[in-house]
């Protein structure tokens, strides 16, 4: 029997632009978050963890340092710098979603699981918000602090090989992971295979590795088009594209999700939005932009694309610059999906 056409998936959507802020002064608070820089802790070696001591030996490249587990993955580097970077993203985040930490309506989860959980910052705070949980973080990179709350796990663990989990959770939770899968279909899969039945699935990324301009002021005459440029033709090269050439609403109703929802919210880079919300936004993303071209670009546009490094961190100083100055009137969509698996699902 032929299926019934699934219905549209519902998408909560933003204002359809951004207003520019009129009068264009220089933003004296630009450079000055109140972010400050903390010391990062290497140090894996709780009893609430399953690595082994190679996975600390790390390489570098560039003046960077990346994972060492599964070598050459991954893109982004885990040093440090980039862990700041990490927690920043951490805090942007918050304020996109209104200080939520998601947006899946969560009623006393007892297992959730974070793939891709960084530096664990994600994970930490849903410990604290949810202490009758236990929280689960995997990622490549051992960076995640030492000492954490009781109720946290980390483990250094692939999301693209098979999940192998003994127990199903209640809620699982993806953001910030594009350009390192491969096979978004194949991980909505195991998502869902990996939930117990009511339980939700969310991911939080920017479709396309893009900004957008209401304006025209993003244009092939900017340094950012041709990062962006430059940028996605590397990771389509490697097979890891940051912009996600995947339908969404059909894979998660393919895997068996029962519902399925979208939210966009705007993501402002820079200090020219009027709203004074998507003025603090560009704030923090303005900083985040110090490390965060380099990050996504250096070992990509070296590696693949065969760019001299002095010309790659060029561009990405101009980048920069062109944010600082606000001629640019960028942004992205930050699309927050979220699927469900069906209460009444029996597992075989």
């Amino acid at each position: 029997m032929a299926s019934s056409p699934a219905p549209a998936p519902a998408c909560n959507l933003p204002a359809a632009n951004i207003a520019v802020d009129a009068s264009l002064e220089v933003d004296s608070q630009a450079g000055d978050s109140g972010y400050e820089d903390h010391a990062s802790s290497s140090d894996f070696g709780s009893e609430a963890t399953s690595i082994s001591s190679s996975i600390l030996n790390y390489e570098y490249e560039n003046g960077r340092r990346y994972h060492a587990f599964r070598a050459g993955q991954y893109a982004i580097p885990n040093d440090e710098a980039e862990q700041d970077r990490l927690d920043m993203m951490h805090h942007i985040y918050s304020l996109l979603l209104a200080g939520n930490l998601h947006l899946a309506p969560l009623k006393e989860p007892k297992r959730i699981l974070d793939i891709g959980t960084g530096t664990g910052i994600w994970a930490i705070d849903m410990a604290d918000a949810y202490r009758g949980a236990k929280v689960f973080g995997t990622d490549l990179s051992p960076i995640q602090p030492g000492w954490v709350p009781p109720n946290v796990e980390f483990f250094v663990d692939d999301a693209e090989s098979d999940w192998t989990f003994e127990s199903k959770f209640d809620y699982i939770h993806v953001r910030g992971m594009a350009g390192s899968i491969q096979d978004w279909p194949r991980l909505i899969n195991q998502a869902y295979q990996a939930l117990r039945p009511g339980g939700y699935f969310e991911i939080l990324e920017g479709p396309r590795f893009d900004l957008t301009s209401d304006d025209g002021t993003y244009n092939k005459d900017t340094a950012l088009w041709r990062f962006y440029e430059l940028a996605n033709k590397a990771s389509k090269t490697v097979e890891r594209s940051f912009s996600l050439d995947c339908d969404f609403a059909k894979e998660f109703k393919d895997a068996g999700f029962d519902d399925f929802n979208v939210t966009i919210k705007n993501l402002p880079l820079g200090t020219w939005p009027a709203d004074k919300k998507m003025k603090e936004l560009g704030q923090w993303m303005t900083v985040m932009v110090n490390t965060g071209f380099e990050a996504y670009g250096l070992g990509l546009l070296t590696r693949v694309l065969g760019m001299d490094v002095d010309e790659a961190k060029q561009l990405f100083v101009d980048c920069a610059q062109e944010v600082r100055d606000r001629s640019v009137h960028g942004y992205f969509h930050m699309h927050i999906m979220i699927g469900r698996k069906a209460p009444e699902e029996e597992d075989c």
